[in-house]
């Protein structure tokens, strides 16, 4: 009887003893949890402060443990969850400077591409600024009005006439340079596409004469020689 009492105890304590080994690892990870989440805390403070004194995380963590396992400060914590090593403080936002809107145009449903509604307009603000008629605007306020009007003018909706030698060497290359003194028939200014659209016969016809006289044509008439070219000149 006593020998199956001493037996049974004996069995009892082993059990138990199998169960402190058993619960051994997972107390052991939750204490690295612990022990890992604190310093990680530690560090990122020690970083704000800049009090790190060149210190990366992983040597940070090794010293960090060591003190916290002498203290015995490394409780450990119930269902903590397992800390990495703390993130890199992001980067400050670089603010970027707005796009600048006297620099570019949206592409006109003319034709036209944005480059050279820039290109056109900036020629006509120079003009109009020379001849002091640009009545208190400012660029962005021209690019705007002279942008529309490139948009919406249909002038070469029809083929003009065939500039002759005399008509390319008149008023349609200068028309730009001065584009306050240019007006319409009736004495009305011209709109900047009434002004785009003669610069583009002027040159178109200029180069038209040009290449009749050395008979590069291609053999083409003057309307497809000039859809050729007001195309190209719309997209330059």
């Amino acid at each position: 009887m006593n020998q199956f009492r001493f037996n049974t105890l004996a069995a009892t304590v082993i059990a138990g003893v199998g169960m402190v080994f058993l619960t051994l690892p997972a107390s052991a990870a939750t204490a690295a949890q612990s022990v890992t989440k604190q310093c990680s805390t530690q560090y990122n403070a020690a970083k704000e402060a800049g009090t790190l004194n060149g210190q990366k995380w992983p040597q940070f963590l090794s010293e960090c443990s060591a003190k916290l396992k002498d203290t015995g400060a490394a409780a450990p914590a119930a269902a903590a969850p397992a800390a990495t090593a703390p993130a890199k403080k992001q980067a400050k936002d670089t603010p970027t400077k707005p796009a600048k809107t006297e620099t570019a145009a949206a592409a006109p449903s003319s034709g036209m591409s944005a480059k050279a509604v820039t290109k056109e307009c900036s020629t006509q603000y120079q003009a109009a600024k020379e001849a002091g008629t640009l009545n208190g605007q400012k660029w962005p306020q021209f690019l705007s009005a002279c942008s529309d009007s490139l948009k919406s003018d249909k002038s070469d909706a029809v083929t003009p006439p065939e500039p002759t030698p005399a008509a390319t060497k008149t008023t349609a290359s200068k028309t730009t340079t001065k584009a306050a003194a240019a007006t319409t028939a009736d004495g009305k200014p011209l709109s900047p596409g009434e002004i785009a659209f003669r610069q583009r016969i002027s040159e178109c016809g200029d180069q038209w004469q040009k290449a009749k006289a050395t008979n590069k044509t291609g053999g083409k008439t003057w309307p497809q020689y000039w859809s050729a070219c007001n195309t190209r000149l719309k997209a330059e």
